[in-house]
């Protein structure tokens, strides 16, 4: 049972939101647990009243908690991009999934990672995504 920083875009496009509720939903499923559900939500947390430091703080607090970092990164955001580079650097695996019709559309910085540390995985459906992120974590 691994915990797991799911990771998505909040603020700007959130075309892959279905798939990301599907992959929080199976990765549970399969005994992990999955520190940030809110991703999956439908309501922003600053829609909730959280100042943009309280998510910070608790971001950070989570990234550190957590063991693996997944990252739907099929749309551009700052913050999973943030959230990428701080796993990185602290040493811990990420794994960042990406639709196989968007590959092309993911900024060249993050598909250009060499890390041992880090995985690009394109994905066709969000079970193809877990089956692929079973590979990484045992």
């Amino acid at each position: 049972m691994a915990k797991i920083y799911l990771a998505a875009p909040m603020r700007g496009d959130r075309s892959a939101l279905n798939n990301v509720k599907q992959i929080c939903r199976m990765l549970e499923e399969h005994g992990h647990v999955v520190l940030t559900k809110h991703v999956a939500e439908d309501i922003l947390d600053i829609d909730r009243g959280m100042t943009p430091r309280e998510i910070f703080e608790r971001d950070i607090k989570l990234l550190e908690e957590a063991d693996f970092l997944v990252a739907e990164v099929s749309y551009p955001s700052l913050g999973v991009g943030f959230e990428i580079a701080y796993f990185l650097l602290k040493g811990k695996e990420v794994i960042a999934l990406a639709l196989e019709d968007r590959v092309n559309n993911v900024s060249a910085m993050i598909r250009g990672i060499t890390w041992p540390n880090f995985h690009f995985i394109p994905y066709t459906t969000p079970e193809d995504a877990v089956l692929k992120i079973s590979n990484y974590i045992k």
